[in-house]
């Protein structure tokens, strides 16, 4: 298997899932990476992701695996990164025996959100909180939240808010989340949101993504 730490900034940032995979399985197919297929009806390309970032929202820490027998670690990057989009390009590559199923080990992201203005430590005071509600659109309807247990980590430093959330099965929705920052006068929007790692549990603690693969 291999395993890609890639980007999706800047205009890349505004592709939805779908549209990502296809640019992904695109290069893929440019670099001849030999991904393997599925032997259905309709055989497709054997690639996998994590948790999918709200639309606008952009990282430095996205993982995609493709199911491939190459083995050359530093050469798939470099080819890699010269067919992929630039906003989209790795900076690590590992391959692994078997499939590292991120998707289901990932369960928290780190992020960094750039305000309009100064942060405050009032924003700080959600960690003390017993709850924390908010409101969000889910299925055209809004919903009423309560996701205090879903927020790990929050610290500020000047127009800068860090945050470490629940990412996977109990994913709480980064952009709704900075948006119910307002009642703190937190003032950003979707692509003022940078997901920096991605982490598994591993004996009580968060692990980055990268350090499990094997």
């Amino acid at each position: 298997m291999i395993v890609l730490r890639h980007r999706k900034t800047g205009d890349a940032s505004f592709l939805s899932h779908i549209d990502a995979m296809r640019v992904l399985q695109r290069t893929m197919r440019r670099m001849k990476a030999e991904v393997r297929y599925s032997e259905g009806f309709v055989p497709h390309m054997l690639t996998y992701t994590t948790t999918p970032l709200p639309l606008g929202v952009q990282s430095v820490a996205e993982y995609f695996v493709a199911d491939s027998p190459l083995t050359d670690e530093e050469e798939l990057l470099d080819r890699f990164n010269a067919c992929v989009p630039s906003g989209m390009r790795a900076d690590l590559c590992r391959v692994t025996k078997g499939n590292p199923n991120l998707a289901a080990r990932v369960v928290a992201s780190s992020y960094e959100v750039r305000a309009e203005e100064r942060i405050t430590d009032e924003v700080l005071k959600i960690m003390s909180m017993p709850e924390y509600r908010m409101r969000r659109i889910k299925k055209g309807q809004e919903i009423d939240e309560e996701v205090r247990s879903r927020i790990y980590a929050l610290e500020t430093d000047g127009d800068k808010l860090f945050m470490t959330l629940a990412t996977g099965n109990e994913n709480l929705r980064v952009d709704s989340f900075v948006e119910s920052l307002s009642r703190f006068g937190v003032r950003a929007s979707a692509n003022d949101i940078v997901r920096i790692e991605q982490f598994a549990s591993l004996d009580g603690r968060f692990v980055a993504a990268k350090e499990i693969l094997q």
